[in-house]
């Protein structure tokens, strides 16, 4: 019988490779908040452009802490709507139910988001105020009353901690970052007992995004994603073969590990449409070299359409920034060189170099050097000379 792609191109990866130090981290994290009952102080965030994995870490991160016993809250940043106040109105479902102190919890949220502007509140149908409403200043204080609620409700139903995880944190909105940003200081030195911790991931802006609404940074801890080691696209590829039973043949891997360049969402193409071209294999089939190079005619069309799209998000002047970095090869461009390149000032191409990252088409790799987030654009853009008219 045929077998389903055991791959995930553009969805949650069942399996994370290549992400040690960050799973490392979330396992020390889970049992510093389950068993010694303290408050993880600062905010993790980790940031990389699409397609590098962000989400999928998350998630494995809170697989982990679910497997020790730590509630956990999960919001996607909207950017239409309040994150302090989306994150309120998840927090009596996760606290349970029946325990004096949930119910306890659940009025304590009402009276919260009162304070936050919001009328008419019941646990899971809270309404969510618009993000341009501004918050009153006892917000953050009784945020931070909610989350100690909870996490005393949590306790009395059987659970060990809360970790709250907010995936596009690049965009919540600022007011909802000063809350929280205030809410979780203030907790840690006054309640640092409280079994709690809050995780995020975001595009490589949400440290711009976060330190121009929070005039503090000492309680977020940034950690940039990379693309992966070759050994971790091997693992990438043959171990959802592997469950199944069907092995990639070493040629295969090898052309599919050098065309996939370390970009995770690349890898899981790959391996979707080897497998298709393989004709979903038997238990016990294999992966040819033949096969995977059939696929790439498929994963080249889609990395194409993808290019085009980042290409069309980009305005004129930012489509002659992207057009010299492509010249200059498309990694750890130097900015003075970007500038020289373009015969402009090193200051006339900030308002473009910032539009890009927040649009998670570059990023800042170190000091003064930009890049491409996605391997093969700079090909893309020296192949069509500058795609289409500007």
């Amino acid at each position: 019988m045929a077998q389903p792609s055991p791959y995930t191109p553009g969805e949650v990866a069942h399996s994370v490779v290549g992400r040690r130090e960050q799973l490392a981290f979330y396992r020390e994290r889970a049992e510093f908040i389950s068993r010694l009952g303290r408050l993880a102080a600062r905010v993790r965030v980790d940031h990389a452009a699409r397609g590098i994995g962000k989400t999928s870490l998350l998630r494995e991160g809170e697989r982990i802490m679910r497997a020790a016993g730590v509630r956990t809250l999960w919001v996607t940043a909207n950017p239409d709507e309040s994150l302090a106040r989306t994150v309120l109105a998840k927090l009596p479902a996760v606290a349970g139910d029946g325990p004096s102190r949930a119910r306890g919890l659940a009025r304590l949220v009402e009276s919260a988001t009162l304070t936050l502007g919001v009328p008419g509140v019941v646990t899971a149908s809270v309404g969510v105020k618009r993000r341009d409403e501004p918050l009153p200043a006892s917000a953050a204080e009784a945020f931070k009353a909610a989350i100690t609620a909870a996490t005393d409700a949590i306790a009395d139903d059987g659970g060990s901690g809360l970790a709250i995880f907010l995936d596009e944190i690049q965009s919540a909105d600022p007011e909802s970052l000063r809350v929280i940003a205030y809410a979780w200081q203030e907790l840690a030195s006054e309640r640092p007992d409280t079994p709690a911790g809050i995780f995020a991931a975001g595009l490589p802006s949400s440290a711009e995004t976060i330190s121009a609404a929070v005039t503090f940074a000492e309680r977020f801890e940034y950690r940039a994603l990379p693309t992966l080691q070759d050994s971790d696209v091997a693992l990438a590829l043959v171990m959802p073969a592997q469950e199944l039973r069907v092995q990639w043949m070493p040629d295969a891997l090898r052309l599919g590990v050098e065309s996939a360049r370390g970009f995770p969402y690349k890898v899981q193409l790959i391996g979707h449409e080897a497998w298709a071209a393989a004709g979903r294999p038997d238990p016990g089939g294999a992966i040819a070299e033949g096969h995977v190079r059939q696929g790439l005619t498929v994963v080249d069309d889609q990395m194409r359409e993808l290019f085009r799209a980042r290409w069309g998000a980009a305005t004129r002047a930012e489509r002659g920034v992207l057009r010299a970095m492509a010249r200059l090869g498309g990694d750890d461009v130097k900015r003075e060189d970007l500038a020289a390149e373009l015969n402009v000032s090193s200051r006339a191409i900030s308002g473009a170099r910032a539009r890009l990252i927040r649009k998670g088409i570059i990023e800042a790799t170190r000091f003064g050097y930009v890049s491409f987030t996605v391997p093969g654009f700079a090909e893309y853009i020296l192949a069509s000379d500058g795609p289409g008219a500007d």
